[in-house]
């Protein structure tokens, strides 16, 4: 082909492109879009967005989606055809928009829904702004969630069967973390928890930022079982890892494991009924003599000490028969049946005294004192028992707050106030109310449990 045809070629090809789109004319009707408040970032990434149309004339209509950054302007590459309505009528439906490019993390995208008279995509709207009452817009957040999860308490291996049928799997999880402070993000979406063996199905505890999985494995289970979870945020991004977080690698199901937990005459039904009887089979708590548990009841500073460090792995053999340096308090005498303890758990740094040498053993133990503990006893380590695991392993986690609160009654200087953020922050312990943590209060024995239970809690990996 000749140089001359072909640029002849190419002056017709135009000509008829621009009758093309001269022949096009705006329809003149109302129509309106809704799309998510956020969408996902990558290439190829694809919004649904809801439309309708009233006020159609007669004849043919194309209906069209313009999409452009916000501040930017709309082009014919940035346009969609979505239908064409034959006839005087309405219409709505679902559309999904295929961008072109790759939306990037934190942009603020704008959709416009146009209607004409010939081919689609071929006229833009005369003036954009006038339509601005038919707009959709979405932020892309491409930002993953961050958080981890735990694995009941054991002796520290991840294959090693649970205690009992009934344990709390939970994690924590946030779409903020180091984010700055005016960049958007969608939120926590959905857990998606999932497990595999062979089973009765059995309901799955709350979706909320902090996973509260709570099963009892049916006395039916047999096989090879795991348990997963894949979180993502209200934007469909997962955590950073695509693949599952397993609780549960696949393990075959042990005799133990389809043993009921301990249990108590007052323990049923109670919100630490879980944790109460889950310590209560590794022997880390114990009832009365009349077979309650008390969970509402409050425990000293002493015995405080003494459930401390039989996590720690000590029993009564083990412990101290004098004051080590530095934990001589006048109100712990030899002849006292938890004066080991005390000055085990002094010696170790997870208890302190309170001043004037005094340990006020007798005292009531307060929530800000069980959290300033386990802050310690993290700060620390462990040295055995069920202690030297989790505490050796969350040091890293320990220093991530996946959520905070606004405590009305946790002054800065307090002692117990950066315990109370970290404890809170993954999860370890909950407030007494949105804006209240209560750290005067005392501890009753089902918190105590409940935050024991987490605080013991193997801790295997993160997202």
């Amino acid at each position: 082909m000749s140089k001359k045809v072909f640029t002849l070629l190419l002056v017709a090809v135009f000509a008829l492109a621009q009758f093309s789109v001269a022949s096009a004319v705006q329809v003149t009707a109302d129509g309106t879009l809704v799309g998510p408040d956020f969408m996902p970032a990558g290439a190829g990434a694809t919004v649904t967005l809801d439309w309708t149309a009233t006020g159609l004339p007669a004849g043919t209509t194309y209906v069209d989606i313009y999409a452009r950054l916000m501040g930017g302007t709309y082009a014919i590459g940035e346009c969609q055809n979505v239908a064409v309505i034959v006839g005087t009528s309405n219409g709505s439906g679902t559309f999904d928009y295929v961008f072109t490019g790759v939306p990037a993390d934190g942009e603020y995208w704008e959709f416009l829904i146009a209607f004409d008279d010939a081919a689609s995509c071929t006229t833009l709207p005369a003036d954009p702004a006038v339509a601005d009452n038919f707009m959709a817009s979405s932020y892309v957040d491409g930002h993953f969630l961050d958080g981890f999860g735990a694995i009941p308490p054991n002796d520290g291996t991840i294959l090693t069967p649970v205690a009992c049928n009934t344990f709390e799997y939970w994690a924590i999880a946030t779409d903020t973390l180091g984010l700055a402070p005016a960049e958007p993000y969608a939120g926590f979406g959905a857990w998606n928890p999932q497990i595999t063996g062979t089973f009765a199905p059995a309901p799955i505890g709350p979706e909320n930022e902090l996973l509260s999985w709570v099963f009892t494995l049916p006395a039916t289970a047999a096989g090879t079982w795991t348990f997963s979870i894949s979180p993502e945020d209200a934007a469909g991004n997962n955590a950073w890892t695509p693949i599952p977080y397993y609780f549960r690698f696949p393990t075959a199901i042990a005799p133990a494991e389809l043993e009921d937990c301990a249990t108590f005459t007052d323990i049923s039904g109670h919100a630490s009924e879980t944790y109460v009887r889950y310590l209560a089979t590794l022997g880390l708590i114990s009832g009365f003599a009349d077979g309650t548990f008390g969970p509402d009841t409050t425990l000293t500073r002493a015995e405080a000490s003494t459930l401390i460090e039989i996590s720690n792995g000590y029993d009564d053999t083990m412990l101290p028969t004098s004051a080590p340096a530095g934990c001589d308090f006048t109100d712990v005498a030899a002849s006292d049946w938890f004066a080991g303890w005390v000055w085990q758990a002094c010696d170790d740094g997870y208890m302190n005294g309170i001043g004037g040498g005094l340990f006020d053993p007798n005292n009531l133990l307060t929530r800000g004192q069980i959290v300033t503990i386990i802050n310690n006893a993290y700060n620390v380590g462990g040295t055995g028992g069920f202690l030297a695991a989790p505490f050796s392993v969350l040091n890293f986690e320990w220093t991530n707050i996946y959520r905070e609160a606004a405590w009305s009654d946790v002054s800065v200087g307090a002692f117990y106030a950066v315990p109370v953020v970290n404890a809170y922050g993954v999860g370890v312990a909950e407030g007494t109310s949105a804006t209240t943590f209560s750290p005067d209060q005392p501890v009753t024995r089902g918190e105590f449990a409940q935050m024991l239970y987490r605080a013991l809690s193997l801790y295997f990996g993160g997202f």
